[in-house]
């Protein structure tokens, strides 16, 4: 089980698996609905394959290929591209690499929680306060060395937090579950989801 959620935690990490740098330029029709975008290329093998499976249960998207020479490209470029595919622009949303998790905060972001499943639903409500308000939460484990530096970051930086831990909250592991949490610590602000800690990517999330 350790090594399984230390494997997943590295390479969730090595993707930046959700990813709102680059352009902040949105993608919406003309009622102001979000669109979804789905850059791959036929390189990209079968990371791309089931992200274009599982996109395709949640929300209607137009795809396109990140490097051609025509208007795929172009496109990839205006919304923020960086290298890495699959690379999806949903409204002002951006996931890029085979997240699924992110995915889901995408979906809800952008669509409301309306649009995600109940369980989803009842998962991402934690990351709210009481009055509708983002808060930082981590669902980490006791033994897992980037929990225990994300403690001491926000600790020392005085964030507030929650933290759930995987392995001793049976409710808190079903929510992991739900949201597709694959190594810790997943850590979220509202829906915006970091998986591992990137002390940069918290900081900017975070305006600090």
């Amino acid at each position: 089980m350790k090594k399984l959620l230390i494997a997943a935690a590295i390479f969730a990490a090595s993707y930046y698996l959700y990813n709102q740098s680059g352009s902040n330029v949105g993608v919406y029709a003309d009622d102001g609905l979000p669109q979804t975008i789905l850059f791959t290329t036929e390189q990209c093998g079968n990371a791309c394959d089931e992200m274009r499976r599982y996109l395709k249960s949640r929300v209607a998207f137009e795809e396109y290929d990140a490097f051609d020479n025509g208007t795929g490209h172009e496109l990839y470029d205006e919304y923020g591209g960086t290298g890495y595919l699959p690379y999806i622009v949903m409204g002002k949303q951006r996931v890029t690499g085979p997240d699924r998790g992110a995915v889901i905060s995408a979906v809800a972001a952008e669509f409301g929680l309306g649009k995600v499943k109940k369980r989803e639903q009842e998962a991402l409500q934690r990351n709210f306060d009481s009055s509708g308000d983002a808060r930082v939460v981590m669902y980490a484990t006791e033994w897992c060395g980037y929990c225990k530096e994300a403690r001491k970051y926000f600790e020392d930086n005085g964030i507030d937090y929650v933290e759930f831990d995987i392995e001793k909250d049976r409710s808190a592991k079903r929510d992991f579950d739900a949201l597709l949490g694959s190594g810790t610590p997943l850590l979220y602000h509202g829906y915006a989801r970091m998986s591992g800690f990137n002390q940069r990517r918290i900081d900017n999330q975070l305006n600090l």
